[in-house]
């Protein structure tokens, strides 16, 4: 593996280790359950107050997953049907998942916070067949709106319910028994590591959502790598509050603990104090937090106690994490840190840091491409590839990539050149070892009477100051300059800060033009499930209090 030339150009080598595997989802699970039957798979611990109480081993999700197969192939679903999964980091979300991939049918992932014209629009776009659903979530009856939306899904001819409902999980699995374990095994070796395993729908950090088309070697090959870049404990404890349906959750964490041995310790949702129970309770190795969350993290042992003392490392992403906060983290907790890049359509990681880096690589970069990924930095206009250490669009090549846009081969054209090429959108720079530095969205770069400003320059600088818990900056319209820097900013408890003074501290550090024109202090940002700031949404509400 080695960067080429002068040029920011990363290639694989042919003795990249792990080696890329032709393995389903399905196999993945069979090989864990043969290698570790008595280890602990996924536990739930902290959740007695709401019924919830797991300890799987491996050889027992085995088994529950291909009951669930077994109801697929009883219930006439045919290899490629969708089913949506709509639901909170629920065990029964696991099962849904790990059974459809022994029938081959393909999962739909879907957050609990959509609503009716959301639930239709990404069942109606993936054509989906069923929908499993967690009735009721935050005093919400799911089910109910899932009823409202099926009015307009004429395909939609199954709910089954994650607990009491009209037709519960439980009712659904009672016809398992009807296909025998060599019925299943028929089926199951059917499904190709090409096959697409999921249609994960992007988060929509600018908009409406495009379904993903992932296949099965994809995600199971890319949870080895992460895992391997990671450095996991083989046989260790991992805490996951990403949520199942980003695939921070469903690959990173549920496929990459099964590719070792490693007890997974998912949240229900994120919730700060119930997972430093969780962590401290079941003596986790290992924890994912995107960067607000490890902020809430400290925040809690802060207030209420804890001690996270077991953590080795943490694995963190998704958005620009603050350097402050992880050095606040080594020195308090004392971890190492493993710092991810990726994309949803990259089945997810491309880039990530070792927890052996060195401290600055470690935190302040996204680390080296992954094993069998080639990645280039290019000029965004031209295509050209730009020099060592210059700012371009990231671009990635590989297996992992996926299948396409469901049902959107224009779609799929513009992110997917005819050489393979997957563009991020994503600003970037790469430096002589093949270190990755992401440095903003290209279609967030403001241009302020012709200059041309980065946010994520300007939200470095912000995080810096005392005081300062995160900083988002966008561009809003403006009559003179056409556009203007805006800034938002969280603070840290007690503390204020005026207009002026926030440029009293700016003055000096970045150019003029650059400081922001404006302030709005918020308590909380709009952020997707995976933690990436909603702009649109800051932009939306600047405009209209204007």
């Amino acid at each position: 593996m080695a960067v080429a030339g002068r040029v920011s150009h990363w290639t694989p080598s042919p003795g990249d280790q792990p080696e890329l595997l032709d393995l389903t989802v399905w196999q993945l699970v069979e090989e864990a359950a043969a290698r570790w039957p008595d280890r602990e798979a996924v536990v739930y611990s902290a959740y007695d107050d709401l019924g919830i109480t797991v300890r799987w081993t491996f050889a027992e999700l085995r088994a529950r997953s291909r009951e669930v197969g077994r109801a697929f192939v009883a219930h006439g679903f045919e290899r490629g049907e969708r089913v949506g999964i709509w639901a909170t980091n629920r065990p029964e979300w696991l099962l849904v998942q790990l059974g459809a991939a022994y029938a081959g049918v393909v999962i739909v992932p879907m957050n609990p916070l959509y609503r009716s014209s959301e639930v239709a629009y990404v069942l109606g776009r993936a054509g989906a067949s069923a929908c499993f659903v967690e009735p009721e979530n935050r005093q919400t009856s799911l089910w109910d709106i899932l009823e409202e939306a099926a009015a307009e899904l004429p395909d939609l001819r199954t709910r089954i319910g994650f607990g009491e409902a009209p037709l519960s999980l439980d009712e659904w699995l009672s016809v398992a028994g009807d296909v025998s374990d060599a019925s299943l095994d028929a089926r199951a070796s059917r499904v190709r590591p090409g096959d697409t395993s999921q249609i994960q729908f992007t988060s929509g950090t600018t908009g409406f959502p495009k379904g993903a088309e992932l296949n099965n070697a994809g995600i199971v090959n890319n949870s080895r790598l992460f895992v391997h870049r990671a450095q996991l404990r083989d046989g260790g404890r991992h805490c996951n509050p990403m949520p199942f349906f980003h695939c921070g959750g469903c690959v990173m964490a549920t496929l990459g603990m099964i590719s070792i041995g490693t007890a997974h310790l998912p949240t229900l949702t994120f919730d700060a104090a119930r997972m430093v129970d969780t962590i401290d309770r079941e003596q986790a190795t290992s924890a994912g937090a995107v960067p607000t969350m490890l902020i809430a993290l400290e925040e809690e042992v802060e207030r209420h106690g804890g001690s996270m003392e077991s953590l080795e490392i943490v694995v963190t992403g998704g958005s620009p994490v603050p350097v402050e906060v992880e050095r606040s983290w080594i020195k308090r907790f004392g971890v190492k840190f493993t710092i991810t890049y990726g994309l949803t359509e990259a089945s997810p990681v491309i880039t990530q840091s070792a927890p052996d880096d060195p401290e600055e690589l470690q935190i302040a970069t996204c680390g080296q491409p992954l094993p069998h990924w080639e990645v280039d930095i290019v000029d965004v206009l031209s295509g050209e590839r730009v020099p060592i250490g210059e700012q371009g669009e990231l671009r990635a090549r590989g297996s992992m990539v996926m299948n396409g846009y469901w049902g959107d081969a224009e779609a799929t054209g513009r992110a997917i050149d005819d050489g393979g090429w997957l563009r991020s959108g994503d600003l970037a720079r790469m430096d002589s070892d093949g270190y990755v530095s992401i440095t903003g969205r290209a279609k967030e770069m403001i241009i302020r009477g012709g200059e041309n400003i980065y946010p994520a320059e300007i939200e470095d600088v912000l995080r810096q100051l005392p005081g300062v818990l995160d900083a988002s900056v966008l561009g809003v319209p403006d009559e003179r300059y056409g556009e203007q820097v805006a800034c938002f900013l969280r603070l840290a408890e007690g503390v204020s800060m005026s207009h002026a003074e926030l440029r009293g501290m700016l003055d000096g550090r970045i150019a003029r033009y650059k400081i922001p024109a404006h302030l709005v202090l918020l308590d909380e940002f709009p952020v997707t499930p995976s933690g990436k700031v909603q702009k649109f949404k800051l932009r939306e509400r600047f405009v209209a209090s204007r």
